[in-house]
């Protein structure tokens, strides 16, 4: 009985413990706005934004107890590679802000909460104005299937024109048996296009077959 109360004692180990959680927390908040504000023109998960407010804190809580053994710190590189692996797919910023948490976590749960904040505030910072003043093109990929007997070079000119900025192929490639072309391009949208209309327009000159718009960002590596 008295081991089992010795259990539930905090004593000045685990006081530091949940006293470096809750600044994990605290650091966590900051980072999490920093990204929301840094991507506030944008699209961004919630599921996203949440993982990166509760990372810090986790990770304070965890590294004193694995800090010592080498096995429980090999145990814990595998359990982050396999939520790897379950990620959904994001862009590259995502992942640093992930990396970005994870060691802002690990200098808490060292003590060393003043260089810890301080890379909160300088990278958060920088995250907001680079998002405020470099301007970044809205790149998309556009792939249009077309039948084998159409002239693609400049059949979707007057419509590329009328909608896009800038635009250029990408790649060509045959499809079903070589009675199709699938044509690449890179876009670069004008702001505020009717994409329906657009859309509209090119299903007109390829006869209703297939057309994709994708992000790049869709393209790219998994978010830890």
């Amino acid at each position: 009985m008295e081991d089992l109360l010795t259990g539930f004692l905090v004593d000045e180990e685990i006081g530091g413990i949940l006293f470096n959680m809750l600044l994990g927390l605290v650091a966590g908040a900051f980072i999490s706005a920093g990204y929301m504000l840094a991507n506030k023109k944008q699209k961004f998960s919630k599921n996203f934004v949440i993982t990166v407010l509760l990372m810090p804190a986790i990770m304070a809580v965890i590294i004193p107890f694995v800090a010592s053994d080498l096995k429980k710190t090999l145990s814990l590189a595998g359990i982050f590679a396999l939520v790897r692996f379950r990620s959904i797919p994001g862009d590259s910023k995502d992942i640093l802000y992930v990396f970005f948490s994870l060691s802002v976590g690990v200098m808490i749960a060292l003590n060393s909460y003043f260089i810890a904040f301080a890379t909160v505030f300088v990278i958060s910072l920088i995250f907001i104005l680079m998002s405020i003043f470099w301007k970044v093109e809205d790149k998309q990929v556009l792939k249009i299937t077309i039948p084998e007997d159409m002239n693609y070079k400049d059949v979707f000119n007057d419509i590329f024109e009328k909608y896009l900025e800038k635009y250029d192929v990408k790649n060509v490639k045959t499809s079903n048996m070589g009675t199709l072309f699938t044509i690449s391009y890179w876009i670069q949208p004008k702001a505020n296009i009717d994409t329906k209309a657009f859309i509209d327009e090119l299903r007109t000159r390829n006869g209703n077959l297939n057309i994709i718009i994708e992000n790049p960002e869709d393209m790219e590596v998994p978010v830890l």
